[in-house]
């Protein structure tokens, strides 16, 4: 027998609506072999006699069947080869009778090229009839072949004294800047969805970065491990998953849930992480944005909903960290040409310049400064603010 060969697609082929197709025909031996495999031999599926005096009238196929349809989908096709499934997110709104033909379409709805990561949405139908009977939304990632000779980041000098601060979103544009920066100063720990095989942040022996994902349900542990048992001094919490774009009315509600959630439910858990971990005066500092509250962005509805989140989720964090002896503030940063901006043309960057009292826009270097005021001793009784780069802009 000849074994397929999956689609082989790299990051910078994919994009929002790109979609695939597939079809198949269903039996009973394939239902009654899936039944077996997984060991759901529930009657409803496997019974005809039994099925026949139910409401269905008939057996029907597995849902986990149908999930399955849409991994080969997203295994196989789209993305393909490099592909790995981190979440899964399915309802069944009409059954799926057998014998059957099934087709089943996949397209993705958001995709995230600084982070590798997206979601696609496949919808499995009766091909006969058309009737829709599931739709799967599927986070998924790229991984990457371990490069020859690739090493583990160095470790700290057993004997260093210096304090520790954690970046999240380490590997991003402004989270890369902030690593580097405050390595300068402190040992720190980077935080990255993935580690690129590459990357010049293992050159410092005051910098290690790890692989660890804040959305998983264990990243925590991850993150812990990391640390070799050091305290933490600070976090510096640059991560954020994309940008989607479109408003509120039309964006998919898998996409808009994830920016709540990681505004919101992240930021509660990095804080209680931190709560455990922190020396005896701890900092947290969030990067928000201009556009959550104070210029909220129509076209990017969902992200400022969720930096929204981020900054209510601090304010209202602030007495309790502070009973723990930690300070929790934010950085909120105006257009930067860099991350989400950094492939938009120059034209872009001089509109937002004009809307600019101070005549330039904010740079990574006002955010690293802003950073460091919030580590330094100065701010020891500055907590639950935020600090808005605006450059004099209402």
């Amino acid at each position: 027998m000849t074994t397929a060969l999956p689609r082989d697609l790299a990051a910078d082929a994919l994009a929002v609506g790109l979609s695939a197709e597939l079809t198949r025909e269903i039996s009973a031996q394939d239902v009654l072999a899936f039944a077996r495999l997984s060991g759901d031999e529930n009657p409803l599926h496997t019974d005809p006699e039994y099925a026949a005096e139910t409401n269905y009238g008939r057996p029907i196929v597995h849902g986990a069947f149908q999930i399955g349809l849409a991994s080969a989908l997203l295994g196989m096709q789209l993305p393909g080869k490099r592909v790995v499934l981190g979440s899964v997110r399915s309802r069944f709104p009409a059954p799926l009778f057998y014998p059957c033909r099934v087709a089943v379409r996949g397209e993705i709805i958001s995709w995230f090229p600084e982070a590798r990561s997206g979601m696609l949405r496949a919808r499995v139908s009766d091909a006969d009839s058309a009737a829709l009977c599931s739709e799967i939304h599927m986070g998924f990632s790229l991984h990457e072949a371990r490069a020859a000779g690739e090493t583990e980041a160095l470790p700290w000098s057993s004997t260093s004294e210096r304090e520790l601060v954690l970046v999240t979103g380490a590997t991003g544009g402004l989270g890369r800047l902030l690593c580097q920066h405050l390595a300068q100063s402190f040992d720190v720990l980077g935080l990255a969805r993935r580690v690129p095989a590459a990357t010049d942040l293992a050159a410092s022996a005051a910098l290690r970065v790890v692989a660890c994902d804040l959305e998983a349900d264990d990243w925590e542990a991850s993150a812990t491990a990391a640390l070799g048992g050091r305290r933490v001094y600070a976090l510096v919490h640059a991560a954020w998953p994309g940008a989607p774009q479109g408003g509120l009315l039309d964006l998919e509600l898998e996409a808009i849930r994830r920016q709540l959630d990681f505004g919101g439910l992240g930021t509660i858990r990095i804080a209680r992480w931190l709560a455990a971990r922190a020396s005896q005066e701890g900092r947290l500092i969030l990067l928000g944005s201009t556009a959550a509250t104070l210029h909220p962005e129509l076209r990017l509805a969902a992200y400022s909903l969720g930096k929204a989140s981020l900054e209510h989720a601090l304010r209202l964090l602030a007495p309790e960290l502070a009973a723990r002896g930690i300070t929790i503030n934010g950085v909120l940063p105006s257009y930067m040409p860099l991350g989400i901006n950094q492939a938009k043309p120059n034209r872009a960057a001089l509109l937002e310049t004009a809307r600019v009292p101070l005549g330039r826009l904010c740079t990574p270097g006002d955010v690293l400064a802003s950073v460091d005021y919030f580590l330094s001793r100065g701010a020891s009784f500055v907590t639950g603010q935020l600090l808005p780069l605006t450059g004099g802009r209402l």
